[in-house]
């Protein structure tokens, strides 16, 4: 993508987009890091079974993104931005698109210890997929979503946990000064979870994909 959307407003502060470009940045990341590990040598049952472990978080997180898009985000902006009709249709029409390949995925990783070949071609349409549509959701819906910058808090402790293990997986590989941004937007229920959450998801990277370059993105491409 040439000149990717900065995930920082223009004055430097964070935004709902930030929250949302985290997320497709994570999306990108980790289909990535799949795509890798599934092209590599011959691995052990331990390590396929980390991976299809890791691969059913990559679903949930995905399935939720969308979710949450078609049932809040695209249903206000028709509502609010008429002018987007066309290509909130175009956006749900991949969104159908995706459970399906979801599908295949779960069953090619669960046979992922006979075959790497058969997850390795789904996590290539997924990428086939995503890419175009991460991007125009980041032209057309982003600039709307610039000036959003009340995260509600979360109704109890256990969607806090949710939250933040959701935030520790879309902000690995972000720069820090982004980061301070965007936690300084959430309610302390939920800041307050974001080191232990954090910790928790450097450790299972680890088991799941060993030692990582550091990255430090400033848009939703990862570097």
């Amino acid at each position: 993508m040439s000149n990717p959307p900065q995930l920082l407003n223009d004055d430097g502060s964070a935004s709902i987009a930030t929250a949302f470009m985290t997320s497709h940045f994570a999306l990108r990341r980790d289909l990535a890091r799949f795509a890798a590990a599934l092209s590599g040598p011959a691995m052990n049952a331990s390590t396929a079974q980390a991976l299809a472990d890791e691969w059913q978080t990559f679903h949930t997180h995905l399935h939720s993104h969308h979710q949450a898009e078609d049932n809040g985000v695209f249903p206000t902006f028709r509502t609010e931005h008429t002018q987007l009709e066309a290509v909130i249709a175009r956006l749900s029409a991949d969104h159908r698109l995706i459970d399906p390949l979801l599908e295949r995925a779960d069953r090619a990783f669960a046979e992922l210890d006979r075959s790497p070949a058969h997850p390795l071609a789904v996590i290539g349409e997924l990428q086939v997929l995503l890419g175009p549509h991460l991007a125009l959701e980041e032209a057309e819906l982003i600039p709307f979503l610039r000036g959003v910058k009340d995260f509600p808090p979360p109704p109890d402790d256990a969607t806090a946990d949710l939250y933040a293990e959701g935030f520790a997986w879309s902000t690995q590989g972000i720069a820090s000064e982004v980061i301070e941004q965007l936690d300084a937007l959430l309610p302390e229920i939920l800041r307050g979870r974001l080191p232990a959450a954090r910790a928790d998801f450097r450790a299972r990277c680890d088991r799941v994909w060993g030692t990582l370059p550091v990255s430090a993105a400033r848009t939703p491409i990862p570097e």
